[in-house]
Parts: structure tokens; sequence; C-alpha cells
């Protein structure tokens, strides 16, 4: 019996060289899938925050205009900030340089549009603009900078930030 178990003991079977690459490989292409779908849904996640964000801005001026009647009366970011203090607001000409961070604006002195802009880690900047006599326009700019990420950048550059009545999917 002893003499069977060291027999067996002392048998070298085990994989090859060429069945351990084989796994090695395999296990490769499937991490390399696995980080590709990754990738995918955290930029996703950091798009959805920073649209949140705007949206909650976009709503906390909604407030504003109901309590003054206009947008005009608003002062830009203290009245926000006080609404919102789970929100950082800018003033118009100050980027967003975060999702929890919104720049924004009345331009036009009419006191009936309001401009919310926020940055998005994945390197867009989402806007969102209340116009009072027109609706919600919401609109992206993929692939930008935070320098760009103004209400004020929105406001001026028309041909750039097109408003649609729903979010872009780029």
């Amino acid at each position: 019996m002893l003499r069977r178990w060291i027999r067996f003991a002392a048998r070298e079977d085990g994989f090859t060289l060429v069945e351990l690459m084989v796994v090695v490989t395999i296990l490769s292409v499937l991490m390399l899938m696995a980080t590709t779908t990754f990738s995918g849904v955290k930029s996703r996640a950091q798009d959805s925050a920073a649209r949140q964000t705007a949206a909650k801005a976009l709503e906390v001026g909604r407030i504003l205009f109901t309590d003054h009647a206009t947008y005009a009366t608003v002062v830009i970011p203290g009245d926000l900030n006080a609404t919102e203090p789970n929100i950082t607001f800018n003033d118009a000409t100050t980027p967003s340089d975060d999702p929890g961070t919104a720049s924004a604006d009345v331009p036009g002195g009419t006191g009936y549009i309001f401009v919310a802009a926020v940055w998005s880690d994945s390197g867009k900047c989402y806007f969102i603009r209340d116009w009072i006599t027109s609706g919600i326009g919401y609109a992206v700019l993929p692939n930008t900078t935070t320098a760009n990420c103004t209400a004020a950048y929105a406001t001026a550059n028309p041909g750039l930030v097109i408003f649609s009545t729903r979010w872009p999917s780029s």
C-alpha cells in the first residue's frame, strides 16, 4: 500500500505549456472584453450625473422664477446657492469643473431665459435652458474643456450649442 502511494505521488502529470498558454489567452480576452464594457458604463454614469445636476439647476431656477415672476431679479449665484445648497452655483463666466457645480446665467436682460452649464468628467459639457416663452431646451458640447463649460459660452455661441427638446445622444 505504501509503495502504491509513493508511485502515485511521484507521477509528474500536469498541464503542458500549450494548455497553460491557451488558458492564459482565454482569460486575457475575457478581461479585455470586461474592461471595454466597464469603461462605457463609467462614461455613461458620469454623463448621467451631469445631466441630473443640470436638471436640478433648472428646477432651482424655476422655483426662483415662480417666487420673483422673472429671472431678472434672481441674484446669481447667491439666490441659487441659498435655494439648493447641494449644488455649487457659479456666475455665467466661471466654468463648471465637476458634476456638482453649475454655471448659471440669465442672458439678454429680459428675465425670461435661464441657462445652466454642468461639466461631466467624461469630457462633455451639458447645457440646459429655460426659455419661458418657448420651453426647455437641452444641449451637449462633446470633447471640450472645462473652460468652455460656462453658461455664457452657450449664450455667446448659438451655432455651436444647439438646443433641442431632449438630451442629445452625444
